[in-house]
């Protein structure tokens, strides 16, 4: 695992809107309160390729609730681009 994923190196960000994010790299998220996630797409950390892997469904988060706590993890040497919330906050981590 790389040491940037453990100690949070790129920083984190409190997201409480319903703006889309899809100009920074996420590779984790906790939510902060029940928290709906309305987009979640991704791929490799250093490509975007076309299609990128659409994560709401690849890990079963449509339509779902994540109750406050949850911790939600892109898959090793991948990263969330596209992160939007129906309702809801988490802190990201990039």
């Amino acid at each position: 695992m790389y040491s940037e994923r453990l100690t949070a190196g790129g920083g984190c960000e409190l997201i409480a809107d319903t703006i889309l994010r899809s100009d920074k790299k996420y590779y984790a998220f906790i939510a902060q309160e029940d928290t709906v996630v309305e987009t979640l797409s991704g791929t490799g950390e250093d490509i975007l390729p076309s299609p990128p892997t659409n994560y709401l469904t690849a890990i079963g988060l449509s339509g779902k609730t994540l109750k406050q706590g949850a911790l939600i993890v892109a898959p090793l040497n991948e990263a969330f681009f596209s992160l939007k919330l129906a309702s809801g906050s988490v802190i990201a981590y990039k």
